[in-house]
């Protein structure tokens, strides 16, 4: 399955592997990731980091193993970058149904 997270341009996959979402929420360190395109697995799109993001800011779709489930999502253990994509290109994918396509993954 393919995990999906929202970030900053820029952030390279090795950095996105030793990276720390946690705040106290979940009981592991790892990466905050959504299981669903459109972000909504807790509610809030990305859990609220959606709506912060710029248009030429990043959608990064992941292999990861879940370590921890957290209230808008998954903290994950990155293994692999399937695809990245910007803001305004994901939400043009989503519009048009397409995004869905990188739900299952191989």
């Amino acid at each position: 399955m393919n995990f999906f997270r929202v970030q900053h341009k820029g952030i390279e996959f090795e950095e996105m592997k030793d990276f720390c979402s946690c705040d106290g929420d979940c009981k592991a360190n790892g990466l905050a990731v959504c299981l669903s395109p459109n972000g909504l697995d807790g509610g809030s799109k990305f859990g609220g980091a959606w709506d912060a993001m710029d248009e030429d800011d990043d959608l990064v779709v992941l292999k990861g193993r879940i370590i921890d489930e957290i209230y808008d999502g998954y903290i994950i253990r990155p293994i692999a970058e399937v695809a990245r994509f910007t803001i305004a290109e994901w939400r043009q994918m989503l519009a048009t149904g397409e995004a869905w396509d990188w739900e299952e993954g191989e």
